[in-house]
């Protein structure tokens, strides 16, 4: 009996453990993705700033591409 109850409480654990580690994934892949869209868009406003507005579309646009 107590070795079933271990292998249930077991089970239960690593299910807990599998979610949070998907979620941190997720959580990190989303501060990555909005710290690179945020550094876009400030070397795109510098950009626009000196002069090179084409340049500044560009690194706008093409992150699809990337």
């Amino acid at each position: 009996m107590t070795t079933e109850v271990l292998k249930q409480m077991n089970e239960i654990t690593c299910e807990i453990c599998d979610w949070t580690a998907k979620m941190a994934s997720v959580a990190l892949l989303s501060c990555i993705a909005f710290t690179e869209s945020a550094g876009r868009a400030r070397a795109a406003s510098a950009l626009s700033r000196m002069g090179y507005y084409e340049e500044a579309k560009a690194l706008m646009t093409e992150k699809e591409k990337l």
